[in-house]
């Protein structure tokens, strides 16, 4: 199965999104002869486009694992061998980066500036990815005969909702979000989801996250973020991007799920 190269026609559409970010990533396997005196020889395969670099604490190895109680369950993290550091690899305005580290490979697009830079949609930022993956991981093909053996993936989209005027009341724009009379100083709930292939096996899971939540500018904002991540069908790249695909299918339903139809007014739902 190939990733869609076009928007699928059933998924809603608005005119004017609150979407402040969107996250696509993979975790791998860490190469073999890699080390992390070659991380300039991995900005040097994105440089010409990202010639920004930034150096961020890593992230650790994550799982998500199956048949655990639920009470006290937790991702599990291995982490073995000497540790990396995580690089940002920005474009000169900021709104896009790379995110390296020796297993983990994410792209992101973001709101900057004076926050009217569009969202290039989903199938050009999965096209695009699909090309950094597949440079990788000839790069690490040259280091040692290998392919990226992917074990993870998962795709975010974190929504700012903020009022155009006014007080902002969670329960006009987020379904699950009803707090009485009194709007609550601050408030962070979530929920997560078993996600099940046609046999019913359990490969991934969505998470929902909202939080009340402050812009640069002060302006309150419920951050509502929407997450689907779990194992590919196989550890190769093309089972990697279809997963990203369905992750995104999946969280676009959810969204319209999750908030109230005055909001999809608002936001200018098309369909």
């Amino acid at each position: 199965m190939s990733t869609k190269t076009h928007r699928p026609e059933h998924l809603a559409d608005f005119r004017r999104p609150p979407l402040n970010e969107v996250v696509l990533g993979v975790q791998f396997s860490s190469p073999q002869g890699y080390q992390q005196i070659y991380a300039g020889e991995v900005w040097n395969l994105f440089r010409s486009e990202f010639p920004r670099v930034e150096e961020q604490p890593p992230l650790a190895p994550a799982f998500e694992t199956f048949g655990l109680p639920t009470k006290g369950r937790q991702q599990i993290g291995l982490i073995t061998g000497a540790t990396h550091d995580r690089f940002w690899f920005l474009r000169q305005d900021g709104d896009e980066l790379i995110q390296f580290q020796q297993d983990r490979l994410l792209h992101n697009w973001r709101k900057v500036g004076d926050q009217t830079n569009e969202y290039p949609r989903f199938e050009s930022m999965v096209a695009r990815f699909r090309g950094e993956l597949e440079r990788l991981q000839s790069y690490m093909n040259g280091l040692s005969p290998q392919a990226l053996t992917i074990n993870q993936c998962e795709v975010s989209y974190i929504n700012y909702i903020s009022a155009d005027q006014g007080h902002l009341t969670a329960s006009d724009w987020v379904r699950f979000l009803s707090f009485g009379n009194v709007e609550p100083d601050d408030f962070s709930v979530g929920f997560r989801e078993i996600i099940r292939d046609n046999e019913g096996k359990p490969f991934a899971r969505f998470m929902c996250e909202a939080a009340l939540g402050l812009k640069a500018n002060m302006q309150p904002v419920i951050q509502l973020t929407l997450t689907v991540r779990g194992a590919p069908n196989g550890p190769g790249i093309e089972s990697s991007l279809d997963f990203l695909a369905m992750g995104r299918d999946l969280i676009i339903c959810k969204f319209v799920e999750c908030t109230t139809d005055e909001a999809h007014k608002k936001w200018g739902r098309v369909k």
